[in-house]
């Protein structure tokens, strides 16, 4: 086992064994195997979240790209105030220091691509500095450069206790993570790895588990690469995040009909899993194995032939649980250990599903219409809408007409929904709603107008992300009233549009109303509009301070509380 480094050669220089294990034991590192898997967006939001617990963070930015202060949005001008280049002499820890957050200070944000300067910042990190950076934070978050480089990445472990590893639930990201963490091992033995599991999904093709890291990279690996599990001191899941089209800092402008048409998608996704769900199965297996079948369905919404479908599935299904290493617990579903195939009597059972299934007129609408709006999503993403407003009034028009058809089978049918299948219409309708108001230029202006802006280097008007952060994470209380302002605006407008909708298409089955009573419920679409607009405004800032009312928001906080739990840091 590799011993420790107990200081760092500063011509002289010599500290306490004490200050370094100190800062060992409150800080960790954030490094992944690959580029693209959100590492970088994972340390700043875990930065951001401790230091509104009350925690004195530092965020070391050890990246030679110093990609934090991108992601912030900082001007140059915030920049200019601290040094370019890092000397081999004396310096003072104020000049890399840029204050941005209360309880948050970002270090080193500026670019480190000169010869030998990551050495340096490794040598003032913890000799020169050390001794302050201890008494001064307590939490330091270091996030280190993608791959495995010696210099820029590796030679820092030696001073964490603790290496968070960011990956994705994909083959290559794992392979790549796992020989990050088998070079990290060369330097530092007894370090404590945790995994954070970015655009997370326990359903994967081929029978892919995403949370078996380190058994996937050993089993796309030669033996000789691979890692012996032994050899890890400790290694624990930390935290599983969903996509979150909210954090995708690709989405630097604001996109108020994207963001409407996730919503939409989202909702047919919900409706046709329900109606999934609904259809009784016959199948003699327990919930999980059921689970895992509808899952299957779920994400493969054609099925060309029933037969041809079935035998798929009984592939994925067999190859799911003997490449997961998990035995299923059933008995009669598999035969145990062989795992080879289905019972006679619950291939019958799943032939009969499957055919109900196809047959399900509602949950093929609902598909129909998810596919038009995927596209469109696609469209907006990949930047082909070339022919201008009209190519884009020529799509809206279709999504609605598909809307319509759906919500008006629907209504056809109400009488046999169950309430919860009724309120997934009721979300869709409005959703759709929205998506109609959001034509009208007047909507979009107000909406628009509420982004702070800046001029860019070309006197141009843009988004000032970096403004908008600052006013969610400190909570400004102007940012805030005009917020309440714009909603308390649009609430009349959406609920007329959907009165217009409900009249005109006969919907009233699918108007949320408050429980017991046939009174409209305000308060629902109250709700449903606030979160909107909010998720709206703040996409593509790469924060999810604010974001109150999803499952990747509620991830991270989850996996920040059980990290900071086992470095053992409390907050105020």
């Amino acid at each position: 086992m590799k011993k420790r480094a107990s200081a760092v050669s500063t011509g002289g220089e010599s500290l306490p064994d004490t200050t370094l294990s100190s800062l060992r034991a409150k800080s960790f590192a954030v490094g992944s195997g690959k580029g693209g898997v959100g590492k970088s967006t994972t340390a700043l939001n875990l930065a951001v979240y401790y230091a509104k617990l009350g925690i004195k963070t530092a965020l070391c930015d050890l990246d030679p790209l110093s990609n934090i202060a991108t992601i912030l949005d900082l001007s140059e001008d915030k920049l200019a105030k601290v040094q370019e280049e890092i000397p081999d002499g004396p310096c003072l820890p104020g000049d890399y220091t840029l204050p941005v957050f209360t309880n948050l200070d970002l270090l080193f944000p500026r670019p480190k691509l000169k010869r030998g300067e990551s050495a340096r910042l490794l040598s003032k990190l913890f000799a020169s500095f050390a001794e302050y950076l201890d008494n001064r934070y307590d939490l330091l978050v270091y996030d280190l450069p993608a791959g495995i480089g010696q210099e820029e990445n590796l030679s820092f472990l030696p001073f964490t206790n603790n290496l968070l590893v960011v990956t994705n639930a994909e083959p290559t990201s794992h392979v790549s993570a796992g020989g990050y963490i088998k070079a990290a091992l060369e330097v530092a033995a007894d370090i404590r790895i945790f995994f954070w599991h970015n655009k997370y999904s326990l359903i994967q093709d081929s029978g892919f588990n995403p949370r078996q890291v380190i058994e996937n990279y050993n089993r796309y690996v030669q033996e000789e690469l691979r890692l012996d599990p032994r050899s890890l001191k400790y290694v624990r899941d930390i935290a599983f995040v969903p996509h979150e089209p909210s954090l995708d800092l690709l989405q630097s402008s604001l996109s108020l009909e994207g963001s409407v048409r996730v919503k939409l998608l989202e909702s047919c996704d919900l409706l046709q899993k329900k109606l999934l769900s609904d259809i009784p199965d016959g199948l003699d297996m327990d919930e999980n194995s059921k689970n895992l079948i509808k899952h299957y369905i779920a994400r493969r919404p054609r099925i060309p032939q029933v037969e041809i479908f079935c035998r798929e599935l009984e592939e994925y299904y067999a190859g799911f649980y003997r490449n997961s290493g998990i035995t299923p617990g059933f008995g009669k579903f598999l035969e145990k250990k062989k795992m080879k195939s289905f019972s006679d009597n619950n291939r019958a059972a799943l032939r009969k599903y499957i055919r109900t299934v196809k047959s399900s007129a509602l949950r093929e609408r609902a598909l129909r219409t998810a596919r038009v709006i995927e596209g469109s999503l696609e469209e907006i993403r990949d930047g082909l809408r070339g022919a201008g407003n009209k190519a884009a009034s020529q799509t809206e028009k279709i999504i609605h007409e598909y809307l319509v058809r759906l919500l008006k089978d629907g209504a056809a049918c109400s009488a046999k929904l169950d309430g919860f299948t009724r309120n997934l219409l009721g979300m869709l309708l409005f959703y759709f709603a929205l998506s109609k108001i959001l034509n009208a230029r007047s909507v979009q202006n107000l909406i628009y107008e509420f982004v702070p802006k800046r001029k860019n280097s070309r006197g141009v008007l843009v988004r000032d992300k970096n403004r908008q952060i600052h006013y969610l994470v400190e909570k400004d209380e102007l940012y805030h009233a005009k917020y309440f302002s714009l909603i308390k605006t649009l609430f009349p407008v959406i609920t007329n549009q959907l009165a217009a909708l409900v009249k005109t298409f006969g919907l009233g089955a699918f108007v949320l109303r408050t429980a017991g009573s046939r009174e409209t419920n305000r308060n629902a679409y109250l709700k449903l509009l606030t979160n909107f607009v909010h998720d709206a405004v703040h996409a593509g800032l790469g924060v999810f301070i604010g974001f109150k009312f999803n499952s990747a928001s509620e991830s991270i906080k989850k996996g920040a509380k059980d990290l900071l739990g086992e470095l053992g840091i409390t907050g105020s």
